[in-house]
């Protein structure tokens, strides 16, 4: 093991026990992805060694009337007190919620708990999910309401309960969080719902933001994003472009991010529920939707498109589409299936920048950004 990697993680005692966190230098992985792309000018931006990372799902492990938190390796449970890659609010927040829940009085909250979700923002606002192998009742509310309090006490945080079993979800104040981010020198609010996506680490996530910003051709016209999630990316590009057609699967993620933009007064955005191939038959007239009603999409002049998908990619019929983009923003969380993608985007497309972003430190995994631009230009 190399020693800089020792020193990062000389502070918790479950390195290599875990499995949460291998053996891997930025460097490294850097080196095999840029090696298969196959071009050599590229920007590097780094995490924070700990304490970078604001989400995270723990398992509970039940024994001897109580439980404990545990990490998932392999088909293994292992239990842990603490992560410090989890940013310090979230750190602080496990600590005090332990002894809390192994008191006689929440013997039952805790009955058939199975997993939390916790997310956190830069404004000392913890979400919570308690995930169950139980029917929920009206008790649980009761509880969840009295633990809110000490926990506030107890924290000084904005803390709001969400409890789950199968097909019910009750709800203590609300079930979301707003973030707000300095991207650019300017303020943005994010609102994150629970259920919906965020990014995981704050820092990269605003790195990435602004270099895409900075890379935006000053007569780009209007843009197309597909899987813009809750408005990540959507809100500071907003100052961009004349408009935005921003689409996305997830009702909840369209929800968060319409109200995102009212509340950041962002008026030249549409949010629209489309999956990747349905954007595909609206955009070229082999479909009518109903969603769409309202919006002339003879108006756009669309000159640049930006793609942050999931980690399967695009594929061929997506890749094909993208292809009549004068630019191309492509975000990418999996090395393997961008490399795949972009075979067919540089058949017609030029990549023009390329950046790596450490999003996920300590893993295997690689955030990277392509720009590429159309050869007919």
């Amino acid at each position: 093991m190399s020693k800089a990697f020792i020193d990062i993680f000389m502070i918790c005692e479950y390195l290599g026990v875990c499995g949460g966190c291998v053996e891997n230098t930025l460097e490294d992985k850097i080196a095999l992805v840029a090696k298969s792309i196959g071009f050599e000018s590229y920007e590097v931006f780094s995490s924070p060694k700990d304490a970078f990372r604001s989400r995270c799902e723990l398992g509970i492990y039940h024994k001897d009337n109580g439980f404990f938190y545990t990490m998932r390796k392999g088909r293994e449970f292992v239990c842990i007190k603490n992560c410090p890659n989890l940013v310090f609010n979230i750190q602080e927040f496990l600590k005090v919620l332990y002894p809390i829940l192994h008191q006689q009085n929440f013997t039952s909250f805790i009955a058939r708990l199975f997993a939390l979700e916790v997310l956190s923002t830069r404004q000392n606002e913890i979400l919570v999910t308690f995930i169950y192998h139980k029917k929920l009742e009206e008790s649980w509310l009761v509880l969840a309401t009295k633990l809110k309090q000490i926990l506030e006490e107890k924290l000084s945080m904005q803390i709001a309960l969400v409890g789950r079993s199968r097909g019910i979800k009750q709800v203590v104040d609300r079930d979301y969080v707003i973030e707000r981010l300095e991207i650019a020198n300017r303020s943005y609010f994010y609102r994150y719902n629970e259920g919906g996506f965020t990014q995981p680490n704050p820092s990269i996530n605003v790195k990435m933001i602004e270099w895409v910003l900075g890379k935006i051709q000053e007569d780009s016209l209007d843009l197309l994003e597909m899987y813009c999630g809750c408005g990540n990316f959507t809100l500071p590009l907003a100052q961009k472009f004349r408009k935005i057609l921003a689409t996305e699967t997830s009702k909840t993620s369209i929800q968060a991010a319409k109200l995102a933009a009212s509340k950041n007064k962002i008026s030249n955005i549409e949010f629209i529920r489309l999956s990747g191939e349905e954007c595909i038959e609206a955009l070229t007239h082999q479909r009518k939707f109903r969603r769409l009603e309202c919006i002339n999409l003879e108006e756009y002049a669309f000159k640049a498109v930006l793609i942050d998908p999931p980690r399967s990619g695009v594929g061929e019929k997506i890749c094909q589409f993208l292809q009549r983009f004068e630019q191309i923003f492509y975000i990418s969380c999996n090395p393997f299936t961008l490399l795949k993608d972009l075979e067919i985007l540089r058949q017609t497309h030029h990549i023009i920048a390329l950046a790596f972003f450490d999003q996920f430190p300590h893993t295997q995994h690689l955030e990277s950004a392509v720009l590429l631009k159309s050869k007919n230009y």
